[in-house]
Parts: structure tokens; C-alpha cells; sequence
């Protein structure tokens, strides 16, 4: 009896890095930050930025830029070799590392926190006064570039 040949897989769609400085959102960050920085410190009417928020900007232009650091990646099976270039590991402002933070911690709540009744959504909702000095908390812990 002849057997059916199985019709071959398509190959899994091979990496491709994130291309930062494509997005619009980059290239008019990149443009007018410092303009924009400049403006805001030369206003004697108020106090400037918070330095968390100038230093989440400032690593949002570096995020996902292999000249600003990478790490060579290995495939064992295939033995390709690919760069993966750094992140921010931003909060607030990229997007990009903000979602991924969103799933993951979403994903430990669903896991190990929520007990396991039925649940459509939740929220986590701080007053302003504890926000900001939690905000402030993270700044003092993050090292000074």
C-alpha cells in the first residue's frame, strides 16, 4: 500500500529584530529631546522634569540600538547566530518594554497571585501620593549615568 507523503512544514519565520529607529515615535523623540529638555529648563515659571523622566527618555533612544550594547546569541540546532541588542527595561514610556513588562507581570498575577476563582478583570489602583513616592523610590535605586 503506498503511503501518503506528508506535505512539508513551513519553516518557522526566521528572527527579526526590532528596528527602533523606524518608528515614528523614535525619530521625533530623537529630533527635539534635547530641544525640548533645553525649553524646559530654561522656564523659570517651573520646576524642570523629574530626572527619572529625562533618563527614561534618554534610554528609550538607546533601547533596541545594537551599537549601544547586544548580546551574540547561539542556535544549537540550526547554528545560526544572531544579535540581540539591549533594552531599557523602561516603565513608562517605551513601548515596547512596557508591554513586554505588562505580560510578565500579568502572567506571575494570573499564576501565583489571583487565587483560582473565576476572574474577567482586575485593577490595581494606588492614590497619587503613594504613586509619586514610589516613583521616587525606583529613581534613588536605579544607578546615576
Amino acid at each position: 500500500m503506498a503511503r501518503a507523503l506528508a506535505a512539508p512544514r513551513p519553516a518557522a519565520p526566521a528572527y527579526q529584530p526590532p528596528r527602533p529607529g523606524k518608528t515614528i515615535l523614535y525619530q521625533v523623540l530623537a529630533e527635539h529631546l534635547e530641544t525640548f529638555l533645553a525649553r524646559v529648563e530654561a522656564d523659570q515659571t517651573r520646576n524642570g522634569l523629574p530626572r527619572f523622566v529625562v533618563r527614561e527618555l534618554r534610554a528609550f533612544l538607546a533601547c533596541g540600538i545594537l551599537a549601544r550594547g547586544f548580546s551574540r546569541v547561539h542556535c544549537t540546532q540550526c547554528g545560526q547566530d544572531a544579535l540581540v541588542a539591549f533594552s531599557c527595561k523602561g516603565r513608562g514610556f517605551c513601548p515596547s518594554c512596557a508591554g513586554r513588562r505588562m505580560a510578565e507581570t500579568a502572567a506571575h498575577l494570573v499564576d501565583a497571585v489571583i487565587p483560582e476563582v473565576p476572574v474577567r478583570q482586575w485593577v490595581l489602583s494606588l492614590p497619587y501620593d503613594i504613586r509619586f513616592a514610589l516613583a521616587r523610590i525606583d529613581e534613588m535605586r536605579r544607578p546615576t549615568s
